[in-house]
């Protein structure tokens, strides 16, 4: 992949060329012939052609960790789900550990003390080179390279696979190979793989399509990080339009925002009026799963006016300009429990973190399976106190050359806010099992 950044006129781009030089084949998708099976032809014909003419392909996991049974070493070989390159030495690995959101929350700052550490590697935007290299000494790197704007926010520690509608499932697969660092064989057990988008909790179809393109979606560990969402609203607000790409006042994206988000419940309560009356689901994230997904194609994609549709769909920034639905956290958080097990969850609030960033930090790593502090760690607690006391991506330092600083939205607004999310906030502390943040603020 090739990335730049440009300035078209007053407005922020990043400017993403990706270019496939492997392609990921099974025993039933390729014929006796060598040729492809059935299962590519949804993939763009660009793309087929780049791949039929790489001469390589990886193999499935079952194949790759038959001809490696047995030598893959380290601490996490038993949670390794890779595909190996076996002529060249090295393997293509799916992620152990996904952060999927929430922007505006401080997931950023988070991503960078979980890549600081020795063990943790990354999937990114340029094959995995800013989270992994032969020396592994990239990683430093990826906090200050060309892609940084300012604030510090590098884009390319974000994959952005799975925040795609109109894709199948062989073009996610692509995808997700296109952002997976080439690891050596011999090192693959020693690492934990951490891909991370923010944009993946409020996206509907994601939690989908990590259970259907991931063998191991399953034993994936997911880090969610929240905020009270008024806050999380204005700052998701002032970082766009600070950058030009929003135009709308506040005032606008609040009406917006509740409009779609009424929108939107109508339609859900249709659907589930729609369901036998032996049916228990009260709420759509109780259907079984192939039927929230129907009720979501409906109600969500189906509708012009149940969603934000400002920025353009299939690319890294679809549904960014949602800063109000955002933050319903709890229906989208019943939909990742439902579709990839509760228990593979580690949630928590901004608020929670910056009461005590160390005890957070040491009860997440141990979450994610690694030692915050020891022999395969960060040396001491004041190593680990370091790296905790820099922050990344502060939306108030980033903006356009010359774009006025956002205006404070006003107290009637956020107190419109605050009573419009009160009731969503408790029924997401109820589902947790504690108070993230303090609803009267």
């Amino acid at each position: 992949l090739a990335g730049s950044r440009v300035l078209v006129g007053s407005k922020f781009c990043l400017v993403l060329v990706r270019t496939w030089s492997r392609c990921v084949l099974s025993s039933r998708e390729v014929d006796g012939r060598g040729g492809f099976a059935a299962v590519y032809e949804d993939v763009s014909h660009a793309s087929l052609g780049l791949m039929q003419s790489s001469g390589r392909a990886l193999l499935t996991t079952r194949q790759a960790d038959k001809r490696r049974r047995g030598a893959v070493e380290g601490p996490f070989a038993e949670r390794k789900h890779c595909n190996g390159i076996d002529d060249s030495g090295f393997s293509h690995c799916y992620p152990d550990l996904m952060f999927v959101g929430v922007s505006k929350c401080g997931s950023t700052s988070i991503v960078a003390y979980m890549l600081a550490h020795p063990q943790v590697i990354m999937q990114t935007l340029d094959e995995g080179k800013y989270g992994w290299t032969v020396n592994n000494s990239a990683k430093g790197d990826a906090l200050t390279d060309q892609f940084m704007i300012g604030g510090e926010k590098n884009f390319m520690l974000e994959s952005h696979v799975f925040d795609n509608h109109l894709k199948s499932n062989a073009q996610l697969q692509v995808l997700n190979w296109a952002t997976a660092p080439q690891v050596p064989n011999a090192d693959v057990g020693k690492y934990l793989q951490l891909h991370y988008t923010p944009n993946y909790f409020y996206f509907p179809d994601t939690p989908f399509h990590i259970a259907d393109v991931y063998p191991n979606a399953h034993s994936i560990k997911y880090f969610v990080i929240l905020r009270d969402p008024v806050k999380r609203a204005i700052s998701s607000w002032k970082f766009h339009r600070a950058l030009t790409w929003e135009s709308r006042s506040f005032q606008q994206i609040v009406e917006d925002g509740i409009s779609e988000r009424q929108t939107l419940e109508i339609c859900y309560a249709a659907e589930l009026a729609k369901e036998p009356a032996s049916s228990e689901a009260r709420v759509v994230e109780e259907l079984p799963v192939e039927r929230q997904r129907q009720v979501l194609n409906s109600c969500f994609w189906g509708l012009p006016d149940s969603h934000d549709r400002t920025l353009p769909m299939e690319t890294p920034f679809t549904l960014m300009h949602a800063h109000v639905d955002k933050g319903i956290y709890v229906d989208q958080l019943r939909r990742w429990f439902s579709i990839l097990g509760r228990e593979n969850f580690f949630v928590l609030s901004l608020e929670e973190w910056v009461q005590d960033p160390m005890a957070w930090y040491t009860d997440l790593a141990a979450f994610a399976g690694y030692e915050a502090v020891g022999p395969e760690g960060f040396r001491d607690r004041a190593e680990l106190e370091r790296v905790l006391s820099k922050e990344y991506n502060d939306g108030g330092a980033i903006g356009a050359p010359g774009a006025p600083k956002p205006e404070e939205p006003s107290a009637e607004l956020k107190r419109r806010l605050a009573v419009f999310y009160a009731p969503y906030s408790e029924e997401l502390f109820s589902l947790v099992g504690r108070r993230m943040w303090n609803v009267s603020e």
